[in-house]
């Protein structure tokens, strides 16, 4: 949350703003100085929510954006066309050197490590050649796996074969597949010594890039006379597979060889038994485009082959049969084949076809009565075979196939892409087409068809005609598009056909979860759940991760236009409206209504035309526009933006309603005689209301109750029949001043949120609230009085509020996970919190008359303490063992200058403890795509002006040579790195620092990274340590191809102001450490002695050979600078720097 402190802001313009929000009284309180900066500071979130809305509204406009602003679309760096990764001078002086001449004749370009250029950085250079090669010819030999960079090279391959569709050919030289295949053998012995050297998950990465690149199709030396055949066998093969990429490319396919590529993979070469794969997806997404590029592939690997398109439509003119017909006349190269029997083949078919790898793909089957007829039993195929099936019917596939490969949209740079291959004929244009280009890309929305179409409309077309045609298609959507859309929906029964119109013209863009809509939708003429199953199946509707139901833009347009078209004679009788011009007129017969207001300034309607709608199930009145907009200078509703008015009041609305949702309601009240029985889910925010309604209704239906921006809303009515009620809001309800006690008692309310609630001064409970999962009171600046437990509570927000004490019964909420206390005026934080198994974040920032902050439990990741301007002491387990069970990523203590020296010294421990162990564990994922792990840092910021002495490396300067000798070796483990950096006192604003880590002498390879500041001043230096998996990544990278044993590590820091423009920072200090694991384990041994030794008096003795020493220390932190002085080596405990340098001490007293 950003929080704004308002500069020369007067506490009157603050009552002014709250009165025109709706908040007309203020209380004696306001007259404390506290209460005057909760006040600015709450104005200021209202004002930061207003331009937040806009700038969502505005990205929300824009949101379908490209990276290329020039709109040119050069191919991928493509500068190889084979990499060949091999092992050996053997393979070099023998096997390659033939290759590479054979290569030379056939004119195809391939790289070899001898093409690497003086000075060039090998690994970069190795996977640059890697990502520029469109194949990847891997000789696995008997030392192919002993190397570590071969094994490298091989992940890089495997990686792009993945993500860019690259093609890979394993050659097993003189090896066996399944020896390469399963490390075993000579490649078990090997693997054994890389365990000892190296760790594990580098390791178990190794072992995956093996196994998936030798499970490819490739060549056995073996099945070969001699390697002169083996290299023509190899070099024919690769001339054909770039010969067929070469036609990809001039046919104009974009986007495919990902596809292609994960296909092939699911189709299991090697396997011999026989293979079904479905490719499914939505209505001209490329599924035929793709299986067609898959089966000029790979046709040549079988013995017969046969592309059956159009399954569904050759079947519906001509009958199954004749298709069946076609197939096996095909495959068995016979034209007067006769096939009479539908469920099986005649004999001496079944017989000959049986000793046959064949290869057969089935495009666009909608029945799976049609797989029994064509493709019956497997066992009519020889070993071998591979059939694939495209389908927009997922249940087609469901018990035929081995695997589903689902299609994707295209993403914006392949539409673009696409389109302007198809409209121009070439990969620039005239800039004046720029715009035009993006809007109709936006519109297609990554479906290749509808780019296809519409580039073939455009094409050659003058400006103004574009402008026409995409002005069209906001009233009509192209007929060719919506003739193929639409044969999925005429595959749908009546029911489903139904539930399909329901969510395009209603649902769809409300994100609503897939419970809520059978809810909404349940019937007794309806089985909704099968319903969405099959319309999901049809690939007609997409069901998030987290069940959100929503439906492509395309889709939705053809639902619009078949309810015209079967409206188009009758249009009093159309159930579903969606457009301001059709409510006018009332129907009985309408079932939903959605439509979007904010175009319109003044929309008024009688009563009597929803009198008429008996029958309305579904009510959706919406505006667009931004928060900002919303009011006029008096605090009402603009002017032009009074919504829908009904000058006649309202008297009646149809019990049928479920979904009511009405934005802008403009009475006082919902009608006396409206019942709301079947209502599900009620959203009225920014209404005028002063009441619900009057006395208590039957709501034994309602999940979801919405009140966000009730300007004149006192209090809620009785809810206690309101028995499902899930979530409840009232946010922003400026006049709201009681919850009604009923909503204590509702068992399945999960969701509480009566946040910006000024007038809200109790909230209290005295039943315990068994299901309550989130609870938010934020900016609820008068709340004083709270008392509420649920043992499911999982978040709680008391931010900007006046509550002093957390309730008594704080701990028995063990399921907790967030707190946020931030700009509360909380004073105390109970000491059961350190009982809270699942806690994770505590942000008590600007906590003015906080002074001690008890122990917080292991599980915590995230503590926010800055501007806590009165916090003193800071607790910490009083054991290291506790401390190392700790997961900490990020620890700020912002301007907390009132620390005192033992807590700073606490929180200095604490880091190293939890940064160290971080470090520690991320040792073992320094892999290639370290980028994509989001948990890769830990930080802490605490007041201090000095690079804690446990560093390593420490110096004033922006720069520190550091030795990395240690992990330079061939086998050497690889190092971590904690960074520390001293921010000086900064008293301008802003947002957020910058650092850039670089190398000297090495240009161009840089790491920056982020840290966000508190937006008002810094007043005092701060200590910035951090461990940044990038970071170490990039180090351990240069280290490992750097010829000099120490690295020169600088660093430049900039902030930025509030002005986004960057200032630079000189920082008071700079400092490294290096981290290695057998470094974190003598860490935990002398942090387990601490422990041991911290238990007894506060005293040591060292026993030596000749001599007993005694030692004093005053509590851990001084126990623990002494025990840095020692290492154990050889069995003695020896000092390091101590001035009893030369003794040597066997055990402690």
């Amino acid at each position: 949350m950003y929080i704004f402190m308002l500069p020369n802001c007067d506490i009157e313009w603050c009552r002014s703003k709250l009165r025109q929000t709706g908040c007309t009284s203020l209380s004696p309180m306001a007259s404390s100085k506290a209460f005057q900066i909760k006040l600015v500071v709450f104005v200021g979130l209202l004002l930061v929510s207003k331009f937040k809305g806009m700038e969502e509204n505005m990205m929300s406009e824009n949101s379908y954006s490209y990276t290329d602003k020039t709109l040119t679309f050069p191919a991928p760096q493509i500068k190889y066309d084979v990499f060949v990764s091999f092992r050996g001078t053997d393979i070099r002086q023998g096997l390659l050197s033939h290759l590479i001449k054979a290569f030379h004749l056939k004119q195809v370009f391939a790289f070899v490590d001898d093409k690497l250029e003086r000075g060039d950085d090998i690994s970069d250079a190795l996977f640059g050649a890697i990502e520029k090669s469109l194949i990847s010819l891997i000789i696995f030999s008997q030392d192919y796996v002993s190397s570590r960079w071969c094994l490298e090279e091989l992940v890089k391959i495997v990686e792009c074969r993945e993500k860019d569709g690259q093609t890979v050919i394993p050659v097993f030289y003189k090896v066996d597949p399944s020896d390469v295949r399963y490390q075993k053998g000579t490649f078990a012995n090997v693997f054994a010594e890389h365990e000892e050297r190296y760790d594990m998950i580098k390791v178990q990465n190794w072992r995956t890039a093996l196994k998936n690149s030798a499970d490819l199709s490739g060549f056995h030396s073996t099945n070969f006379r001699n390697d002169a055949q083996l290299v023509d066998q190899i070099v024919d093969f690769i001339s054909s597979r770039l010969n067929d990429m070469h036609q990809v490319k001039s046919k104009g396919l974009v986007g495919i060889h990902k596809p292609i590529a994960q296909l092939e993979s699911l189709m299991l070469k090697e396997s011999e038994g026989v293979r079904v794969i479905g490719i499914w997806g939505l209505g001209g997404i490329g599924k035929t485009t793709i299986a067609e590029e898959v089966y000029n592939r790979m046709c040549a690997e079988f013995e017969s082959c046969c592309f059956l398109a159009n399954v569904r439509k050759e079947s519906e003119r001509d009958g199954i049969m004749s298709l069946k017909k076609k197939l096996f006349s095909t495959l068995l190269n016979e034209q007067n084949l006769r096939i009479d029997l539908p469920k099986g083949l005649p004999d001496y078919v079944e017989k000959r076809l049986g000793r046959m790898k064949v290869l057969i793909v089935l495009d666009d089957v909608n029945d799976s009565d049609q797989l029994e007829t064509l493709i019956g039993a497997r066992d009519w195929f020889g070993l071998g075979s591979r059939i694939i099936i495209t389908t927009r019917d997922k249940q087609v596939l469901v018990g035929e196939a081995e695997e589903i490969y689902q299609v994707e949209a295209l993403d914006c740079d392949e539409s673009l892409e696409l389109f302007i291959l198809n409209a121009f004929k070439q990969n620039q244009f005239e800039m004046e087409y720029c715009e035009l280009s993006r809007r109709v890309v936006k519109y297609a929305k990554g479906i290749p068809l509808v780019v296809k179409v519409l580039a073939q409309l455009l094409r050659g077309k003058r400006k103004d005609i574009w402008e026409s045609q995409l002005e069209k298609l906001k009233r009509m959507p192209n007929k060719k598009v919506l003739d193929i859309m639409r044969l999925s929906y005429d595959d749908l029964d009546r029911q489903e056909q139904q539930i399909f119109l329901d969510i395009a013209c209603f649902f769809n863009g409300l994100k609503l979860k897939l419970e809520y809509i059978n809810v909404l939708l349940k019937d007794q003429d309806y089985a909704v759940a099968a319903g969405m199953e099959r319309l999901k199946d049809k690939a007609l509707i997409i069901i998030s991760e987290h069940n959100i139901v929503s439906m492509h833009d395309i889709i939705q347009e053809m639902a619009w236009e078949i309810i015209k078209d079967g409206s188009a004679e009758y249009p009093g009788n159309q159930l579903r409206l969606w457009d301001s011009h059709d409510i006018y007129q009332g129907s009985e017969a309408i079932r939903s209504i959605s439509f979007n207001f904010s175009a319109i300034k003044d929309l008024q309607l009688s009563q009597e035309v929803f009198a008429k709608m008996s029958k309305l199930r579904f009510l959706n009145f919406y505006s667009n526009i931004s928060q900002e907009a919303m009011y006029s200078s008096d605090g009402l509703p603009s002017s032009w933006n009074k919504g829908l008015c009904l000058p006649q009041g309202l008297d009646s609305l149809s019990n049928e309603v479920r979904y009511l949702s009405w934005m802008h309601y403009p009475l006082d009240s919902l009608p006396t005689n409206f019942s709301a029985e079947n209502l599900v889910i009620l959203d009225l925010s920014f209404n005028r209301m002063e009441k619900l309604w009057c006395g208590v209704k039957n709501l034994a239906n309602l999940r979801i109750l919405r009140l966000y921006n009730s300007l004149h809303l006192t209090m809620l009515p009785d809810l206690s029949k309101a028995r499902n009620l899930e979530i409840l809001v009232i946010r922003k309800s400026f006049s709201f001043l009681y919850v009604h006690p009923s909503v204590f008692c509702l068992n399945k309310l999960e969701i509480l949120d009566l946040g910006g609630c000024v007038s809200l001064r109790q909230l209290r409970s005295y039943i315990h609230l068994s299901s309550l999962r989130s609870l938010s009171l934020v900016g609820c600046v008068r709340l004083q009085d709270f008392s509420v437990t649920s043992e499911n509570l999982e978040g709680l927000n008391l931010e900007l509020t006046g509550i002093q004490q957390l309730p008594t019964s704080f701990g028995r909420q063990s399921k907790l996970e967030t707190l946020h206390l931030g700009l509360s005026d909380i004073q105390s934080i109970p000491e059961t919190i350190k009982n809270l198994t699942r806690f994770k974040y505590l942000s008590i920032r600007y906590c003015w008359n906080l002074r001690d902050l008890p122990e917080l439990p292991p599980s915590l990741e995230y503590l926010d303490a800055t501007g806590c301007t009165s916090l003193k002491t800071v607790l910490f387990p009083s054991s290291a063992a506790l401390q190392l069970k700790e997961n900490r990523k990020s620890i700020l203590f912002w301007n907390c200058l009132k620390l005192d020296q033992h807590s700073l010294g606490a929180i200095e421990l604490n880091a190293r403890i939890n940064l160290m162990k971080f470090a520690y564990q991320h040792l073992s994922s320094l892999t290639h795509d370290y980028y994509k792990d989001n948990d890769n840092e830990a930080i802490y910021v605490y007041p201090g002006s000095n690079v804690p002495k446990w560093l390593e490396y420490r110096t004033s300067h922006d720069y520190v040579n550091v030795d990395i000798s240690s992990s330079a070796a061939p086998h050497s483990p690889s190092l971590g790195f904690i960074f520390c950096f001293i921010v000086p006192r900064i008293l301008s604003d802003g947002f957020a620092f910058r650092f850039t880590i670089s190398i000297a002498e090495v240009e161009g390879n840089n790491v920056k990274f982020y840290l966000e500041k508190p937006l008002e001043k810094i007043v005092s230096d701060h200590v910035f340590l951090v461990y940044d998996h990038r970071l170490t990544h990039f180090l351990n990278s240069r280290s490992n191809v750097e010829v000099q044993q120490r690295l020169k590590i600088k660093v430049a820091a900039v902030t930025q102001t509030g002005k986004s423009d960057y200032v630079p920072v000189k920082l008071k200090g700079f400092g490294i450490s290096p981290i290695k694991a057998s470094e974190y384990q003598n860490f935990i041994q002398k942090m387990e002695l601490v422990d041991k030794r911290t238990k007894r008096a506060g005293s040591l003795t060292l026993v030596g050979n000749t001599s007993l020493e005694r030692f004093c220390f005053q509590d851990q932190k001084t126990y623990f600078d002494f025990i840095q002085e020692i290492n154990y080596v050889d069995g003695c405990w020896k000092f390091k720097h101590h001035q009893f340098t030369n003794y040597s001490y066997r055990y402690f007293i």
